[in-house]
């Protein structure tokens, strides 16, 4: 666990976001698989489906720009809090990507998507250039890896429930590395909005 604790708290960004990735794919994997065998289709349409606004399929040439915003509020802002926030040494800005990684995997196990075809999808490593949510979940965790050294509040023990304050807000510099990556999470963030749009409009016609 040292090993990770060290790489997630890295002085590059890229050898962090590496180490992300690869909680990441062990718990998508993980949940892809178990949910496949365990658990019936569909269980978690109905959730995923409450989360997604009434309108939001309505969106009509907007709705690119309208998944965008709604993943830079709520996805993006998440992680942002988060990294407010530290257990150890480890930014609480990574717990969000790697929970959706979880119900990613769930989701793909349980064929649980708002919008999809009939039949459960069987584990395969494909789906990372197939579907857009590999890519989607990689993009929250290049925001975290940027941001996983900036928490201004951690305990200091994990056990504690007491917060100390570790660093002000003005004392928080990004370096370009770390402003390359949120720069290039963005960018990818928007090309999956894109692509959901894309593919939620051919679907509706």
């Amino acid at each position: 666990m040292g090993i990770f604790f060290s790489a997630l708290t890295h002085r590059s960004p890229f050898g962090r976001t590496i180490a992300a990735i690869t909680i990441a794919f062990v718990l998508w994997i993980a949940a892809w698989t178990l949910s496949y065998f365990l658990l019936a289709e569909g269980v978690l349409r109905d959730l995923m489906s409450a989360r997604v606004p009434d309108d939001i399929l309505k969106a009509g040439p907007s709705l690119a720009l309208t998944i965008f915003e709604w993943n830079l509020v709520f996805g993006v802002g998440a992680i942002v809090v988060g990294s407010f926030f530290a257990i150890g040494p480890v930014s609480l800005g990574y717990f969000a990507p790697w929970w959706w990684a979880l119900g990613y995997g769930v989701a793909l196990g349980t064929n649980s998507f708002v919008i999809t075809v009939p039949g459960k999808i069987a584990p395969h490593i494909s789906i990372l250039w197939q579907h857009i949510g590999a890519p989607e979940i990689l993009s929250y965790l290049l925001v975290a890896a940027a941001l996983a050294n900036i928490h201004m509040w951690r305990p200091r023990r994990w056990y504690d429930l007491t917060l100390s304050r570790v660093r002000s807000i003005a004392d928080i510099r990004l370096r370009w590395t770390e402003l390359a990556c949120l720069a290039a999470a963005l960018t990818l963030l928007f090309w999956t909005a894109s692509r959901e749009a894309a593919g939620v409009i051919a679907f509706l016609n």
